[in-house]
């Protein structure tokens, strides 16, 4: 089978890669940046360059293959020049739907996210609901999957400097391109060697690791039905203090604590390391969404078999990139 997967070899899409060759299929990986290339290729898979902007570049990459992983790439919600995230969700995947029919694959895998089914009240993560919105346009004949995943548990790196007491904002916008999860310099005093965040402490999480989500992918991939239908996908189901006291046993901090914040005082955390008031406000509402539940409701009424990746696991990796800093 000639499969197209993007997402250069992110933390899904590299695992993804892995086994896909390993099955046997032909994997064409699209990439913005040409120093994957040789890693790509290396790999065993084939390396299509270009940007997920470009139609033609789009439509040319999927044209012979039988089936897709699709991404919206990360956001830099701090640059410069104010984002227009939305518009650019929107194009991105009615460059992926065009791409699609005019390669007449029939079967596609798009990654979504927890709350995607919330046009309102999820704050940024509004962006996967217009995201399946398009998707949902490709004719019946199209079979795709939106896959839900939870919290990925990668995040967690973004507490780290936190967790050790230091100063948070060093080297740590770099690593909100990718992340859900914040914290704020002027909060630490008092607060050294605890998670902040106006979510937290009891609050249940669905997390996943990238490795699940992958498999996940390709039982998707081969999948018999039809139509467009989604999966929630989850490693485990733990509150955020249990999330704590597993990172912190694993780095001898077995006291570590998850302590809850205001939302005005996210609000003001994100203003802090650059956000508009804008971005500000609708990460702060994500978060909220996360605190007070709404954010997972559907999921939890569509519980999937959980993943094989439990936190313990992640949390050795964690000691590891903790320990070595």
């Amino acid at each position: 089978m000639k499969i197209v997967v993007t997402g250069s070899l992110g933390n899904i899409s590299r695992p993804l890669v892995l086994l896909l060759i390993e099955q046997g299929h032909q994997v064409t990986v699209i990439s913005s940046s040409g120093a994957r290339k040789a890693a790509i290729e290396q790999l065993g898979a084939q390396a299509a360059i270009g940007d997920l902007g470009d139609r033609i570049f789009l439509s040319n990459t999927f044209d012979g293959h039988d089936a897709a992983y699709c991404m919206i790439p990360p956001f830099n919600f701090f640059g410069k020049q104010p984002l227009d995230y939305q518009q650019k969700a929107l194009n991105i995947s009615t460059n992926y739907v065009e791409a699609i029919q005019n390669a007449g694959i029939k079967r596609v895998v798009h990654l979504s996210s927890v709350g995607a089914e919330k046009s309102v009240g999820a704050g940024v993560l509004v962006f996967h609901h217009i995201a399946e919105s398009v998707f949902k346009q490709l004719p019946q004949d199209v079979s795709v999957t939106h896959l839900r995943p939870g919290s990925f548990d990668y995040n967690l790196y973004a507490f780290m400097d936190m967790v050790k007491g230091k100063d948070f904002l060093a080297g740590i916008i770099g690593k909100l391109l990718y992340l859900r999860h914040y914290g704020f310099k002027g909060l630490l005093k008092g607060y050294s060697g605890t998670i902040l965040s106006n979510y937290g402490g009891t609050d249940k999480i669905a997390w996943v690791s990238p490795s699940d989500i992958a498999s996940a992918i390709v039982e998707e991939m081969f999948a018999q039905q039809g139509g467009k239908v989604v999966r929630y996908i989850a490693s485990e189901e733990l509150t955020c203090q249990e999330i704590a006291s597993a990172l912190g046993t694993a780095i001898g901090k077995p006291y570590l604590k998850w302590v809850l914040i205001s939302n005005k005082q996210m609000t003001d955390a994100f203003m802090q390391i650059g956000a508009s008031a804008k971005i500000a406000k609708e990460f702060t509402e994500m978060n909220a969404a996360m605190h007070n539940g709404s954010l997972f409701e559907d999921y939890f009424k569509n519980r999937p078999i959980l993943g094989k990746t439990k936190i313990n696991d992640f949390a050795k990796a964690f000691a590891l990139k903790y320990n070595e800093q």
